[in-house]
């Protein structure tokens, strides 16, 4: 996998390692103690626990895509997106906050587009 990660285009690398490193996220709601903040607070481990299911659930799906990235499974692009869009969008169309909506639409627009649309990323994929 080390290989296939040096192999990568370099934004490529950027969002495989952003998929692993969310396993961090399973590790804070699930083991007290490890400091996260948010908007310059400290979270309390009770405070992760509030929306502590979602949390989980993308600090283990969010490493998995990572890694299916890094074995260029052919719908692992497709996971990531899916991914990144619920983490991206989902949330502030539950809260109604349109401001957020709009940058999280953008923001994933311009990372699939990426993945699906940018040669080096197809070329990755393919081989």
């Amino acid at each position: 996998m080390y290989q296939a990660f040096k192999e990568m285009p370099t934004l490529l690398k950027f969002i495989t390692a952003h998929a692993l490193f969310c396993f961090m996220f399973f590790m804070a709601v699930v083991i007290p103690g490890i400091p996260i903040t948010f908007k310059g607070e400290l979270m309390e481990f009770y405070d992760l626990w509030e929306g502590g299911l979602p949390t989980a659930a993308m600090g283990l799906s969010m490493p998995v895509a990572g890694v299916l990235l890094l074995k260029r499974w052919q719908y692992a692009r497709h996971i990531y997106s899916l991914l990144f869009i619920s983490v991206m969008v989902a949330p502030y169309v539950y809260w109604q906050q349109l401001p957020a909506i709009i940058f999280g639409i953008i923001f994933s627009c311009g990372i699939i587009g990426y993945l699906f649309l940018n040669r080096s990323a197809r070329e990755y994929f393919s081989s």
